[in-house]
């Protein structure tokens, strides 16, 4: 037989008595009445009946004789005699009247245990007793609130919109370069990066900004253009008439005004395209908000600021219908400005703040205000000595 079968016949006859007497391993005695038996775990799980261990046999007979006594737990011993509410009571009433007189007078309740209180130069923790009551709150005195909308000179663009524009030249974003039609994307990059640098040389180089001649922006013109001797005449006569030198330029008086800071905020687009002619024309919109303070004050003088918006388009000419523009130069087609918080009755080639400390008046029949920082509108054509309300600077 297998072994698999031998396994399973051991299982099902364990308490068979099969073949010949002294047939079992090892010969058994046939005057044994459990040789036939396998006393393996089934068998022991088989039994009808089982049999108590010795102790618990040993314990039965004593106990029929000597029934077993309770004996107590730990926790079944005597109870104690209940504790008299009036002392909780009295002691709580004394912790509360000790809290009372420490609250009034701890110094003294420290002197009855023979120490003090710890004074408060030797412990940094420990505060010195306040003595007094509170009537008011302390008067301000002469103290000035500092209105956090107030340009200053550490903080010259306070209040304002322009506090969130880029700084200098990082405000004057060019579009991305495409060919459009008779112009390659070399001559439109040429064309952008030169609108761009004549916009600084016009309206960021400090030295232009303090009155001084604009060399930058000149070099850059077409000089086949005629806008060159144009300016240099406005320039030379400082007049508002006929030509204003700010259409072109910002500048301020250096004699009156200094400039707070090396910031200009600046704010606005550039775009390109062909016009009907076929020319390639740039056109570009930027607001520059400049904060200035009276020449020669002091570190808490009061600051201000002008917004002048610009508006400029150039142009790349090409033959035959007109002369080529000159590679290297752009030429000016059109220009436009507005500059707010600049006197309307001083009217010549500087940009004129007016702070609020001044006693200058406005002229009657004004009674328009406009908001410098609002870019929605296009800049409206006006006449010398028409003055607007400004909203804010």
């Amino acid at each position: 037989m297998s072994d698999q079968r031998g396994n399973r016949d051991a299982g099902e006859g364990r308490d068979r008595m099969d073949g010949p007497a002294g047939a079992g391993s090892g010969g058994a005695d046939p005057n044994d009445p459990f040789a036939g038996y396998v006393f393996d775990e089934d068998f022991v799980r088989g039994a009808t009946t089982t049999e108590g261990s010795a102790r618990a046999r040993m314990l039965a007979r004593k106990w029929a004789n000597e029934p077993p006594q309770h004996t107590p737990w730990r926790a079944d011993g005597p109870s104690r005699p209940p504790r008299r509410r009036r002392w909780r009571t009295v002691l709580v009433t004394v912790a509360v009247l000790a809290l009372v007189a420490f609250a009034a007078a701890p110094d003294r309740v420290f002197g009855w245990f023979g120490t003090s209180n710890t004074a408060a130069g030797d412990d940094p923790m420990v505060q010195p007793s306040v003595g007094g009551v509170a009537t008011s709150v302390p008067s301000a005195g002469d103290r000035r609130g500092v209105d956090p909308d107030r340009p200053t000179r550490k903080n010259p663009f306070a209040g304002s919109p322009a506090v969130n524009y880029a700084d200098n030249e990082a405000g004057l974003t060019l579009p991305e370069v495409k060919t459009v039609p008779g112009y390659s994307a070399a001559e439109v990059t040429e064309a952008l990066d030169l609108t761009r640098r004549l916009l600084i040389a016009g309206n960021l180089d400090r030295d232009v900004l303090a009155g001084e001649r604009p060399a930058g922006y000149l070099a850059l013109l077409d000089p086949a253009d005629g806008q060159v001797a144009r300016i240099e005449d406005a320039l030379r006569t400082n007049r508002w008439e006929p030509d204003n030198p700010v259409s072109w330029v910002t500048r301020f008086d250096p004699k009156e005004i200094e400039q707070v800071g090396r910031v200009v905020k600046v704010n606005g687009i550039t775009s390109y395209d062909v016009d009907g002619e076929g020319t390639l024309t740039v056109h570009a919109d930027y607001s520059f908000v400049y904060p200035v303070a009276k020449a020669g004050s002091g570190a808490d003088a009061t600051v201000t600021r002008s917004v002048v918006r610009r508006v400029l388009e150039t142009k790349v000419y090409r033959g035959p219908r007109y002369q080529a523009t000159v590679r290297g130069r752009i030429a000016v087609g059109q220009v436009g400005f507005d500059a707010a918080n600049s006197s309307c009755t001083r009217l010549d080639g500087f940009v004129r703040p007016e702070f609020p400390d001044d006693d200058s008046t406005m002229p009657s029949g004004s009674p328009k205000t406009v908001d410098p920082y609002d870019r929605s509108k296009p800049i409206e054509d006006g006449v010398p000595g028409e003055c607007q309300r400004v909203s804010r600077v």
